[in-house]
């Protein structure tokens, strides 16, 4: 078996039954598809329970959150590599063709991810161009940007288990996962769009915009670490440290959540046709962020 693809679900009706057709749908068609129901309670249980497809193997169990859940995911693949999926995006029907291409010319990649789109409704709006090169990935990712669109990502289940899995549940997890895969061996994405990223009501909250700075500085100051020959922090003195930080220190993570969020709002307003507003909330975004909005304009798909 050369392929597994995962699904991890939690409550992801209504937009389930369009991520599975998507897989189900490739053009690429010799895999395995694990599909782990973590403790869905909206009527995704009963959808996945009714699908007849034989390379499809569910179980359904309590929720246990995302990291313990892609660990079973991969733990119980046979494919050589694994594609990740999330249960309320949609592929392109040519993604796993294209990424397992790729790999048979790399065989060295140990982790490719693609460029993506982004849904809103109904609406289909441009992402970015991806980068391709292992450093510049790598350098993003330090920045706590997505040099790899982690649900986009094919990667080697020998790399999974020589870095050990995810490490740690919560915000975060998907950035230290990728920083120590680029510490293991190549990385790389393919330019072209072939995944289709959902923006929700999730999108447009601060609520978690702390624990998800504090998880993705834990996970750069264990990169950071590693890079020096140094030991990692432990998690304990990385919180006591974190909450000792300067009041300019939290002004700034304060000033790039706004921009994160701003600019969201901005690809929001586009796909609802609101021109006007889209253009002002990405030059609040650009205020905040400005390098970051200046990469991402001149990346912007043509």
């Amino acid at each position: 078996m050369t392929l597994t693809v995962t699904l991890p679900v939690y409550n992801a009706m209504p937009y389930l039954p369009a991520a599975v057709e998507s897989i189900l749908g490739q053009t690429y068609s010799d895999f395995e598809f694990l599909i782990i129901d973590d403790g869905a309670s909206d009527g995704s249980t009963d959808y996945l329970r009714s699908l007849r497809d034989p390379r499809i193997k569910l179980l359904v169990r309590e929720n246990r959150g995302l990291g313990t859940t892609l660990n079973e995911l991969f733990g119980n693949s046979r494919g050589e590599y694994v594609a990740r999926m999330d249960a309320d995006d949609v592929c392109e029907p040519h993604r796993l063709e294209k990424q397992m291409a790729y790999l048979r010319d790399h065989p060295d990649v140990i982790m490719l991810g693609t460029g993506i789109d982004f849904i809103f409704g109904n609406r289909i709006v441009s992402g970015f161009r991806p980068l391709t090169e292992h450093a510049a990935i790598r350098q993003k990712l330090l920045q706590k940007r997505p040099g790899v669109n982690h649900p986009t990502t094919v990667v080697k289940r020998s790399a999974w288990a020589g870095v050990g899995g995810y490490r740690f549940p919560g915000a975060g997890e998907d950035l230290d996962f990728c920083l120590r895969l680029c510490d293991f061996g190549p990385v790389g994405n393919i330019p072209e769009v072939l995944y289709h990223y959902r923006l929700g009501k999730g999108s447009l909250s601060f609520k978690s915009s702390a624990e998800t700075n504090r998880g993705s500085a834990f996970a750069v100051a264990c990169a950071r670490s590693r890079e020096r020959g140094q030991p990692e922090p432990d998690v304990e003195s990385f919180r006591a440290a974190w909450a000792r930080r300067t009041v300019a220190t939290r002004a700034g993570e304060m000033v790039a959540t706004a921009g994160q969020h701003l600019y969201r709002l901005s690809i929001i307003r586009h796909a609802e046709g609101r021109s006007l507003a889209s253009s002002l909330y990405l030059a609040g975004a650009a205020i905040c962020r400005p390098r970051v909005a200046l990469s991402r304009l001149t990346t912007r798909r043509a």
